[in-house]
């Protein structure tokens, strides 16, 4: 865990602090949504979770460090699910325990969700879903009928129910089949819509023309509005930034139905001088991150890409980065290159992060051809583009450094079948340059690495691929798309994955970023009148803040 600071918040306009702050509420309107999505079982869970750790006088001390436990993976995996592998993740205590907890808590006074219903009743129905490994394993299963997932986009629903279906709002909403009837169901979210419509009359034209049909696509569910807003999000840059809504399809078995997701940044000035360098499909901004909820919570990809506008959140992807990078480096690495490499990871991630994402196509593909279509286009990229890349040798290194980053993904796999795009798009990677020839295992001291001895040949096949890709969105031969992944991105190599995995023992599989905590400063009537940025100190303490409006 790695908490966040933003020391140059208090340099903002008051103006611009308060719109960051209403937009820090408006995005946080959208954090239940978000878990509710990924499993219909994950608010529950939350509600209680949070019941028994408001009440940690009355749990034995044992069992609630293992509560405490679990929470933070429910807290940062926005439910039950792993964010990054769709795995179910298994409590560290049983139902019998849960029961003692839940019990004690209630006598207490804790309120655990319920609604009215009996809380021995509560705890039987999610007896399974906490307990059993078998039900509900698995998030999202490409390949199934829907039925398959745990993702909560349909309820009832095969797919031959929505063959001619017509979805008014396919991204943002649910579809559901009550009595032989197939209704589609659209979010709205009337609390966002108020936070961004407080915000108004301190936003600066370029943020009002975004936040104004942003509201009212939270209000009405109205699809037009959100493409308005993501019009207008093109052309806002500024001190302050932020936009929500719905764009992840990545957790949805159809690519269809997108994760709520949300970021609020200030202005990196600094690392969007290097990006306005460049000159690619999208236009870029380096934003230092203020808030991210939904999808975007703990942040993966490190960048919200919308029509033509890329924002990156450079700062914290590299915060996050530099504390597994001389360990994962010095352990993945060829040791004769582990010195440059160290010295030019900073910015050979942050080519990467850059080159992916602002030569990234509008979500017109599936999202795992679309993972693939940008990280091919940073492979093509980055040996041509000195803007980013200005040192001759970090540019040389670029081909050894991306078959590192390969081999500390494959580590970071489990079981035999991938079912995560970002993790999928690696292994198509490390398929296609292997049978290439471009990159090799070379054999020293007893262990194994993955180099690259031929730039050209490097450079050659990672064009040859984009091609591939290309032709293959052109086409839509969603089949042909499907045969690749099954047979060379959806099973991890076990011999690499079992060495690199504990070549990298005492490094951090993961680390999560924390952005500080925006608070409200309200004058003598508990009107907001200013705000101010604080980095969080307790983490369990901002998990139940955060949950508190589950």
């Amino acid at each position: 865990m790695l908490a966040l600071a933003a020391p140059h918040f208090a340099d903002l306009p008051r103006d611009q602090r308060l719109v960051a702050w209403f937009a820090t509420q408006a995005a946080a309107a959208g954090d239940p949504v978000a878990a509710e999505q990924g499993y219909r079982r994950n608010l529950p869970v939350i509600r209680l979770l949070r019941g028994i750790l408001s009440r940690p006088q009355v749990v034995p001390a044992s069992l609630l460090s293992r509560i405490r436990a679990f929470a933070r993976l429910v807290y940062l995996n926005h439910g039950l699910h792993d964010a990054e592998t769709g795995r179910k993740q298994a409590p560290g205590f049983t139902a019998s325990e849960l029961r003692i907890a839940a019990l004690a808590a209630s006598a207490a006074g804790a309120d655990l969700g319920l609604g009215g219903a009996g809380l021995e009743y509560a705890l039987r129905a999610l007896e399974g879903p906490l307990f059993d490994a078998r039900l509900d394993a698995q998030r999202t299963v490409h390949g199934a009928d829907l039925t398959a997932s745990a993702v909560n986009f349909y309820e009832g629903v095969t797919l031959r129910d929505l063959q001619g279906f017509p979805e008014q709002a396919p991204l943002h909403s649910r579809v559901v089949k009550q009595g032989g009837v197939v209704v589609e169901r659209v979010y709205r979210l009337p609390a966002a819509a108020d936070a961004l419509e407080s915000a108004l009359p301190y936003c600066a034209p370029p943020q009002r023309a975004v936040f104004e049909p942003l509201a009212a696509f939270f209000r009405s569910g109205d699809s037009s509005q959100l493409e308005s807003a993501a019009r207008a999000w093109t052309e806002a840059f500024g001190l302050v930034d932020a936009f929500a809504g719905f764009f992840d399809t990545s957790a949805d078995p159809r690519g269809r139905k997108a994760m709520f997701g949300a970021a609020v940044g200030m202005a990196d000035p600094e690392r969007t001088e290097a990006l306005e360098r460049l000159r690619l499909r999208n236009s870029g901004e380096a934003l230092l991150l203020l808030s991210a909820a939904g999808a975007s919570r703990p942040p993966r990809s490190y960048a919200l890409t919308a029509e033509g506008k890329s924002a990156l959140f450079a700062g914290a992807f590299e915060a996050a980065a530099q504390v597994r990078a001389e360990g994962t480096i010095g352990a993945i690495a060829e040791p004769a290159l582990v010195r440059d490499l160290l010295r030019c990871a900073p910015a050979l991630r942050f080519a990467q992060l850059a080159l992916r994402e602002l030569s990234r196509a509008a979500a017109d593909a599936l999202p795992a051809l679309q993972e693939a279509l940008a990280d091919a286009n940073a492979l093509v990229l980055a040996e041509s583009t000195a803007e980013i890349l200005p040192d001759p040798r970090c540019r040389e290194l670029w081909p050894q450094f991306v078959a590192t980053d390969w081999l500390s993904t494959v580590a970071d796999t489990e079981g035999d079948r991938v079912e995560d795009d970002r993790q999928r798009s690696v292994l198509l990677q490390l398929w296609w340059f292997t049978g290439k020839g471009a990159a090799v295992e070379r054999h020293a001291s007893g262990r194994r690495y993955l180099a690259v001895p031929d730039g050209a040949k490097f450079r050659a096949a990672a064009q040859e691929l984009l091609t591939l890709l290309k032709e293959l969105q052109a086409s839509g031969d969603a089949a042909r798309w499907r045969e690749l992944l099954e047979r060379h991105a959806s099973h991890p190599d076990p011999r690499w994955r079992e060495e690199i995995a504990s070549r990298l023992q005492g490094v951090p599989r993961r680390v999560a970023v924390l952005p500080p905590r925006l608070e409200a400063v309200l004058d003598g009537a508990g009107k907001v009148v200013d705000a101010q940025a604080v980095a969080v100190q307790d983490f369990d303490e901002h998990v139940l803040r955060e949950w508190a409006s589950y």
